[in-house]
Order: structure tokens, then C-alpha cells, then sequence
């Protein structure tokens, strides 16, 4: 699609022109780009209203003259329109998530500390939901920094324990990337990684590439006359390859390429986002914004090409009900060192000065200001208060209006609708998306096209035993509620230098529906599907079951009420994964997924490592198992592990590890096992310390089972962090130790 612009060059236009005339060209162009970007909508794997595929969700921020969220609004206040017409409003709620409380730790605390090691979907998400955008394509080097300790904040002061976030690079390496979690710690190890890569100021390019031509060119007169010392005459220097303008930027090529990756990131992003429903969604970029001239169709190559990424990005947000926000780290600190760069003896009508980099900067921020405006989100430019920026953006994903209407005249043609939300109440502004993609009727031969493609891009999920409903929420960005399940991960040293890792999954029982048989016994059938996805997003260890079970009346009757639990390992090399697990009903057609974060040690390196921790106690032993680990030694355990992490008082928690010992030598090398009960009061309410001989391993394998435990008769109810830590005796060797949270009650 190319758009035609009358006005080639803005190099003298203020911020709020430029911002003017980009509208001008942009919005005539949304409603076209949407409808060429198709339609497919994946379904949800949580919503707060039922969702049809005619059934249309926005959510609104509403504001009064001072800014301020409006919250006594009833339906009956608002006003929809699809294409001009008026809609009835079939469904409405108020949503006011609190904002996160301050992240002070009070003194002593222990159990808080440590980070769960079960996930579970028994609860749904009810927090915020983020993906942070870190640009590094558009981040200079020297403010890589300022861009780390924001978006640090943003987790560390303002992200709540219900809340989501994923993270993600524009430049595409994965390394640093991190699926959606609620773990802190996770999302600042991928913040951490962060590094700007963006270029220098085209007007630097122009002023650098001016002064090298200018110096040819006196190079060339001195040869000619060797006492001249005049400049070059007008019109001589020549631009860079390809170019006849001195003023065209010599990166012009890099620049747009890197302008068009940035934006098609953008709209992929918000396509994936909208297959979540009924809730805000937000991706917050830290970014200087894309400085490539889109009105410059002459002198910048890519003009048209980055335009249309551009209006893309913004329809695939209309689409799929998602905002852009923004986060501009040069309002923390200037633009001092591009300044320094510039030779400020040069000709100003060239426009290499302060002036031309203001232009720049003004260009750049528009582009934030355009995908914030266009869905309903903020950015946060020309602000040196960066934690009312973030509370800002919090604030706006915190408390909004949902709203829900099924389309007077559903269309199913695959086009873009333009939706207009107003307040009847006069004075107060509403921020909400600008329209939809209705559904569009597909041939038999184009689904099955459609089917293969995502076959291709899911992987198989798993197997390709793996039925095609489970595959596809196992396929979704967020984790399912439904079938209710919680899992646990725990990596041993394995074969080689995998690792194998112990999976406990439970399935809480009275969510199954279980038919009686003629034989009296009770049966239901349930497949288990679960694969390991590496920083790359690459499938590894994938992995299927099918239980048919047919359960006694007794059986059944201790089953219903409690749990099915299954013990599957997998092998994994060493790294980060996310597991994601799903668990399906054959018959009536319950699901659930949880996707958890694994990481797995290297076991080959060289000194003291250790293995996850495995915990059960007695009540897991009458808790039905149909699937045993195999690979635990007979005994290490009284009873199935559990991911179970709440205890009676009245049973004994027993815990097991292994510890690996790959020293050089194995003389006389004695390993020291401390395990502790720590309260939330900072105090210990069980400990014990034991020196094990390491010589009494297996020398080949250099494995030192650690098995404890726990009597809770003499332990309050509260909660407490299990700690289990071994050293080297005699030093020489750093510590290793592995924790969990858990909680005793009466």
C-alpha cells in the first residue's frame, strides 16, 4: 500500500506540526491496512465474558478534565457505535485491580522471600498483564543504563504478585527474552541482559559524512593549488553511494530496515495479544522511538514501506483491543552527548546543529506518541520523574470499564469496523480502542491450509498424538484455568550432560467427570501433553499420555475429592525452559494448561552441585497415582512426591535431593548437610546439621543422595521456607543450596 504525501520535508517544523501532518497521512490509511491483515482470532484462554465469535470486548479509561479515572459510571453512561451505528451494550463491569503495594520487606522476613516452585492455574489471572518491550534497536549504547534501572522499577516498585509480564527484544535475540510470568526475579534477569544498539543520529551520519567529503575535496584543491586553503565550492560534495543529497543519511538503508523490523515486532505482538479477551492488555516499550523520515518518500528509501509497518502496528492493536505505552529514556537525560558531537562552526542551513537534532528527537517521539494515542495508551516523553510515569501507566492498566456488544449487523467479511465509544455525561473523555476485525468464512480448503500452517508453527505441541483441542491452548501466550492442576519441576543429573527432570502433576479430581459403567466401576479417560520450549522458543521433550481409567467404588469415592496425580520425567540439556503442561478430559472436554519456568544446572561442571527439591508426607501415599516415577530409587521416598506445599501438623514432611560431587579428587572429601525450617520471624523452628562422606557415593555417577525428615507435631501453623544447603568441608568449594516455600496448618 503506498500513500502519497504532499509535504516531502519537515527538517524546520515544530513537534506538534510534524504530529499534525503524520495523522493526516496515518489514519486514512488504518482502516484499509486492517483488512488486508486478516482475521483469525485465537481463542481465550481466560475471559470475563463469555466469548462468541461475533461478541466484540473493549475496554475504556475514563477520565475527567483533571486526568482523574472516573469509576461511578453506570452502562447506561456510555454510548457504542459499530460503522456510525448505535449498539446495545450486552455486557459491562467495572474492573479496579489495586495498585501493588510498596515492595519493603519487613525485617526478618524469610518465607516471603523465596519464590514458589509450584505453578498452578487453580486461581485465574486477575492482576495486570504486560509485555515489556525493550527496543534495543532504538536505544543509544550510553543510555542502556537508564533504560535498564527503568524498566527495573517497573518491576521492583510497581508490579504486583497477580500480575504478568513477558519480556522481549525488538532486535530478536532471545537470550534475553522471557514468557509470560509472575516470577520478579525472572523478568530482571531478562532486563539485565539489555544493551542499545541504535545508531547515531542521522544528523550526525550527515555532519560526519560532510566533514569526510570536505576534507577530499580540500585534498584535491591542495593538489591542484598546494597554497589553497579555501573550502570546497557549493555543490561539489557529493552524497554517500547511491545518493546525489549531501543531506540523505548514509545508514538511510540500515535505518529503515531496522525501523520496519521494530514495527512488524510491534504489530506480531499485538496480533498474539488479542487472542486474550475480556481484560487490558498493554505493551509498554522503553524505546527513543523510530527515527527513519516515513514523509520523506524521496530522500528516504524505505519512506512508504515503514509507513505501512506503521499503520499495521496500530490496526493489529485495534484489532486485538491492545495499547501501546511508551517509556523514552532521553527525558532523563537530554541529549548532551549527541550534542558534543556536533561541530557547532558548521553552515546552520545545513542543518547540522542543535536545531537539526531537536528535529530529530521531535520525529522520533511522535512515532511514540502515535501508537500510544491510536489505542488508548500513554508515553511517557520529555519526563525527568520516571515513578510517575510508571505509576501513570499502571494507574491506566489498573482501573477501566469493559465493555461488551455482539454487533447488530455481524458481518462475517473480514474487514476492519470502526468502533466509537462516547460518554453521555458531558466533560469527561474516554480513551478505548478504535475497531475490530469481524470474522471471516473460510473455504473447507483454506482451514485446512490454516491448520497445516499452525501445525507447522506449533510444533505439534508435544506429539502429534496430542489432540487438536489440547495442542491449541497449550499454543496460547497465558496459561488456561478450567481443569484445575498445579505442577512442580525438579532437575536430577542425568545421562550425559542432560538433565532429567522430575514433573509432578496434580489434577484436582472433582473437576472429572466420571461415568458409572454396567461393571459397576467408574470410568473417564484424560491425556497429558507436555513439552519444554528453550529461550529460542524452540520445542524440546515432548511428551504425551493417554489413562483410561476405570476405578473401583471405593476407589472412586476416595478419588472424587482429592487429586489425580501424575509423575512423568523428561530430559532437558542444560538452560532455561518453560514447561508447558496441559491436561485434557476426552469425554466432556475439560482442559487446563500451566506453563512453569525451569532451570536446568549444568551437572558436568566442575565442584558441588545439587538437584531440585522432591517433598510429600503421609497423605500423599493414599492420593491415587496411576503414574509412578520410574526413575526414583525404591525408598528414597515413603510416598509419591507431591506439589502439594501445604502440611498438617499431624504428618511428617520428608524431603529428598541429590548432591553432586565432580571434584578432581574424592580423598577424604566429607560433604556437610545443613536443613532449616525458617519462620517469617527470622527464626528457626527446626535445624539440623550432618556431615556425609562423600567416598561413599558412587564414584561414577558422583551422586550423594540427601534424604530428611520433618516431624510438624511441634511446629506452628504459619509459613516457613525449607532450606537445605551443602558444603565441602575443609572450603575450597562455594556452598550449594535449594529452597521452597511451605506452609503448615493444623
Amino acid at each position: 500500500m503506498f500513500v502519497r504525501l504532499r509535504s516531502l520535508r519537515f527538517h524546520g517544523a515544530s513537534a506538534g506540526q510534524v504530529r499534525v501532518r503524520l495523522r493526516a497521512a496515518l489514519l486514512p490509511a488504518i482502516l484499509a491496512s486492517a483488512s488486508l491483515l486478516g482475521s483469525a482470532q485465537q481463542p481465550a484462554p481466560s475471559a470475563t465474558f463469555q466469548v462468541e465469535v461475533n461478541f466484540v470486548d473493549i475496554d475504556a479509561v475514563v477520565t475527567d478534565g483533571r486526568g482523574n479515572f472516573v469509576s461511578d459510571l453506570t452502562k447506561d453512561d456510555f454510548e457504542l457505535l459499530d460503522d456510525g451505528k448505535p449498539q446495545d451494550i450486552s455486557a459491562f463491569s467495572l474492573v479496579d485491580i489495586p495498585m501493588p503495594a510498596a515492595s519493603a520487606r519487613p525485617a526478618g522476613a524469610t518465607a516471603t522471600a523465596s519464590v514458589s516452585d509450584v505453578r498452578s492455574n487453580a486461581q485465574p489471572i486477575s492482576g495486570r498483564l504486560y509485555v515489556i518491550v525493550l527496543d534495543d534497536l532504538n536505544v543509544a549504547p550510553g543510555r542502556t543504563k537508564v533504560v535498564v534501572n527503568a524498566a527495573r522499577e517497573l518491576i521492583e516498585r510497581h508490579f504486583a504478585p497477580n500480575d504478568m509480564a513477558a519480556i522481549t527484544y525488538t532486535s530478536g535475540r532471545t537470550d534475553g527474552a522471557q514468557e509470560f510470568t509472575s516470577e520478579r526475579a525472572a523478568l530482571l534477569a531478562a532486563i539485565d541482559k539489555f544493551q542499545g544498539r541504535k545508531l547515531r543520529s542521522t544528523v550526525i551520519e550527515k555532519a560526519d559524512h560532510y566533514f569526510q567529503q570536505t576534507l577530499k575535496e580540500m585534498e584535491v584543491n591542495q593538489s591542484d593549488d598546494p597554497d589553497s586553503t579555501s573550502p570546497p565550492q557549493s555543490g561539489t560534495i557529493r552524497g554517500p553511494n547511491g545518493y546525489s543529497d549531501i543531506t540523505t543519511d548514509p545508514d538511510d538503508f540500515e535505518r529503515g530496515h531496522r525501523a520496519q523490523q521494530v514495527l512488524s515486532a510491534l504489530g506480531k505482538l499485538a496480533n498474539v495479544m488479542g487472542g486474550i479477551r475480556g481484560r487490558r492488555k498493554a505493551i509498554v516499550m522503553f524505546s527513543e522511538g523510530i527515527d527513519y523520515p516515513i514523509y520523506d518518500i524521496f530522500g528516504s528509501q524505505a519512506a512508504t514501506t515503514v509507513l505501512t509497518e506503521l499503520q499495521n502496528a496500530i490496526a493489529a492493536a485495534a484489532r486485538g483491543n491492545v495499547s501501546f505505552f511508551a517509556v523514552d529514556p532521553r527525558g532523563l537525560v537530554g541529549m548532551t552527548s549527541e550534542a558534543i558531537e556536533l561541530n557547532a562552526a558548521l553552515d546552520p542551513s545545513l542543518g547540522f546543529d542543535a536545531k537539526g537534532l531537536l528535529a530529530d528527537m521531535y520525529l522520533s517521539q511522535d512515532s511514540l506518541r502515535t501508537l500510544a494515542e491510536e489505542t488508548g495508551g500513554y508515553a511517557a516523553v520529555n519526563s525527568n520523574n520516571l515513578g510517575n510515569s510508571l505509576d501513570r501507566i499502571v494507574r491506566l492498566n489498573s482501573t477501566y470499564y469493559v465493555l461488551g456488544y455482539y454487533p447488530k449487523d455481524a458481518r462475517r467479511d473480514g474487514r476492519f469496523h470502526k468502533i466509537e465509544v462516547r460518554i453521555k455525561r458531558p466533560g469527561l473523555r474516554v480513551s478505548a480502542r478504535k475497531g475490530y476485525v469481524s470474522p471471516k468464512t473460510i473455504s473447507a480448503e483454506d482451514r485446512a491450509r490454516r491448520e497445516r500452517e499452525l501445525d507447522r508453527g506449533r510444533g505439534r505441541a508435544g506429539s502429534a498424538q496430542t489432540s487438536n483441542e489440547l495442542r491449541e491452548i497449550l499454543t496460547q501466550p497465558l496459561q488456561r484455568n478450567g481443569l484445575t492442576l498445579t505442577v512442580h519441576t525438579t532437575p536430577f543429573k542425568g545421562p550425559a550432560k542432560e538433565a532429567s527432570v522430575a514433573v509432578a502433576i496434580e489434577v484436582d479430581a472433582s473437576r472429572l467427570q466420571f461415568t458409572e459403567q454396567p461393571n459397576k466401576t467408574f470410568a473417564d479417560s484424560v491425556e497429558l501433553s507436555l513439552f519444554a520450549l528453550d529461550e529460542r522458543g524452540r520445542q524440546l521433550a515432548g511428551t504425551f499420555f493417554q489413562f483410561n481409567l476405570a476405578l473401583r467404588p471405593d476407589t472412586y469415592e476416595r478419588v472424587r475429592g482429592s487429586i489425580v496425580r501424575l509423575n512423568p520425567r523428561i530430559a532437558l540439556p542444560p538452560g532455561r525452559y518453560q514447561l508447558r503442561v496441559g491436561v485434557r478430559e476426552t469425554g466432556a472436554g475439560e482442559m487446563g494448561s500451566v506453563f512453569s519456568d525451569v532451570q536446568v544446572p549444568d551437572y558436568s561442571a566442575r565442584g558441588l552441585a545439587m538437584s531440585g527439591l522432591l517433598l510429600t508426607d503421609e497423605a500423599a501415599r493414599g492420593e491415587f497415582s496411576p503414574q509412578p516415577d520410574d526413575q526414583l530409587p525404591v525408598g528414597t521416598l515413603p510416598a509419591p512426591a507431591t506439589s502439594r506445599r501445604t502440611f498438617g501438623r499431624n504428618s511428617t514432611l520428608s524431603a529428598f535431593a541429590e548432591v553432586y560431587d565432580s571434584g578432581a579428587s574424592r580423598d577424604a572429601r566429607r560433604i556437610e548437610v545443613t536443613t532449616t525450617l525458617m519462620g517469617e520471624d527470622g527464626n528457626a523452628a527446626f535445624s539440623s546439621r550432618e556431615s556425609i562422606a562423600g567416598a561413599s557415593a558412587d564414584v561414577k555417577s558422583s551422586r550423594i543422595p540427601l534424604s530428611k525428615q520433618i516431624v510438624l507435631k511441634d511446629i506452628r501453623p504459619g509459613r516457613y521456607v525449607l532450606r537445605v544447603e551443602a558444603r565441602l568441608l575443609g572450603g575450597g568449594v562455594n556452598p550449594v543450596s535449594r529452597e521452597t516455600p511451605i506452609t503448615v496448618v493444623e
